[in-house]
């Protein structure tokens, strides 16, 4: 949890807890009233479910804020069951390369420079702790790839997609994540279908598999702080093109919000680390992606867009604290902070890539001019980008489009993002 405050022990958190139950009960019950009105909603174009939906997720994210709320991962197969599987990280030496795409000479290790094993100290207790890469969990949709079972048909795209919560919430289950692995996968079998006819048969087309994969929440203890969610990133990654066979090109990492900041560290790290031996993918897609994080929480509360959104500034705040390393033995920082690290926030400094890269943009989410920055820097790299807005839509309706009242929305987005690699857009 970081530095304990009043509200994250007992008996604060009881009170705290209490104090939200109730003006829950009050406060809701008036919205879903006053909401009926369009002209009370936040924005008058919003439904009825937009302006309820966001307003109940605020209440959760400012609560989970301040008692610094996470629910524990575990590697529980649960109601995922078969889906769900556990991916050990590489040791040094690993033998698993089955991918023609890989060097000659494996590299000892694929966790290298920037995600290298770390020790960080924390303050409070003047203890340190190691980071070190461990277990991921992750979900498969539709069903489970394993590497005693799986041969890899050419063209088949296995999308690796990394769940949002600001790296303090979140989990890459069902609950959260599977309409976005639903919307990836429509929108791969309606490509198929549109094409049809000058191709291949749509019948004949290999279908796509995505898997959500887990990291280490920050919130979880100070050996989950950065370079943790890294080198988790890294070693779902290389279970793909390595134990799984998947060809890099096959491979589209994918994220939403802190998820879609991780997608970018890892292409970062896959494009400008030398010696990992790691392929590149074909593509990555980010969604709502969390760009830069040297922004204060004082200037993200004076954002227009904080009327709208359903993601409160103090969260920020929360993850500022748990997520960001006191400093950063592996690799030269810039700009003199740990948040300027591009690594940490990619508004810093662009990818030296050529591989595509499509981002969504909600016009009602606080941090709308932040995704557009980046978008900017990456563009003059030279690197194409696909942009593509929902207007009044808030944050991060990769994953709760659904309960918003953005499927439509969401789905054309999922279609635009696929044509987009296509090279159709």
């Amino acid at each position: 949890m970081g530095n304990a405050t009043l509200w994250t022990r007992q008996p604060g958190f009881f009170v705290y807890t209490t104090y939200t139950v109730l003006k829950a009960l009050i406060k809701l019950p008036c919205l879903m009233i006053l909401y009926t009105i369009p002209s009370f909603r936040p924005l008058r174009e919003w439904t009825h479910q937009t302006a309820f939906a966001r307003a109940l997720t605020r209440l959760f994210f400012e609560y989970a804020s301040v008692v610094e709320f996470s629910l524990a991962h575990t590697l529980d197969p649960g109601k995922e069951k078969e889906r769900f599987v556990a991916i050990a990280p590489f040791e040094s030496g690993d033998d698993d390369d089955q991918n023609g795409d890989q060097q000659n000479t494996k590299p000892s290790s694929i966790y290298l420079g920037i995600a290298k094993p770390t020790t960080t100290t924390t303050t409070t207790t003047n203890s340190d702790t190691k980071i070190k890469p461990a277990t991921v969990g992750g979900v498969w949709h539709p069903g489970p790839l394993l590497p005693e079972s799986y041969t890899h048909t050419p063209g088949t795209r296995v999308f690796l997609h990394f769940h949002g919560g600001a790296y303090v919430l979140f989990d890459c289950r069902d609950q959260l994540m599977a309409f976005g692995a639903r919307l990836l996968l429509q929108a791969c079998t309606a490509s198929s279908s549109s094409s049809s006819s000058s191709s291949k048969n749509a019948e004949n087309a290999p279908p796509a598999a995505v898997l959500c994969a887990r990291y280490r929440l920050a919130s979880h203890g100070p050996g989950n702080r950065f370079p943790a969610a890294l080198q988790d990133a890294i070693t779902a990654y290389a279970h793909l093109v390595r134990r799984l066979g998947v060809p890099g090109r096959d491979v589209v990492v994918s994220g939403d919000s802190a998820g879609g900041n991780l997608a970018l560290a890892l292409l970062r790290y896959l494009s400008e680390s030398q010696g990992h031996g790691l392929p590149l993918p074909g593509g990555v897609l980010l969604w709502s992606p969390w760009t830069d994080l040297t922004v204060d929480v004082e200037e993200l509360e004076k954002r227009a867009e904080d009327r709208y959104d359903m993601v409160p500034p103090r969260l920020v705040k929360w993850a500022y604290r748990v997520f960001l390393p006191e400093q950063l033995d592996n690799t030269e920082q810039e700009g003199g902070s740990v948040r300027e690290n591009p690594y940490i926030s990619p508004v810093r400094r662009a990818i030296q890539t050529e591989v595509p890269i499509w981002v969504q943009v909600n016009g009602k989410e606080i941090i709308r001019e932040d995704i557009l920055r980046w978008v900017e820097v990456q563009k003059q790299a030279g690197t194409r980008v696909g942009v593509y807005e929902i207007p009044n839509a808030p944050h991060d309706t990769f994953m709760a489009g659904e309960g918003l009242g953005f499927f439509k929305e969401s789905q054309a987005a999922a279609d635009h993002a696929i044509r987009f690699l296509n090279g159709e857009e």
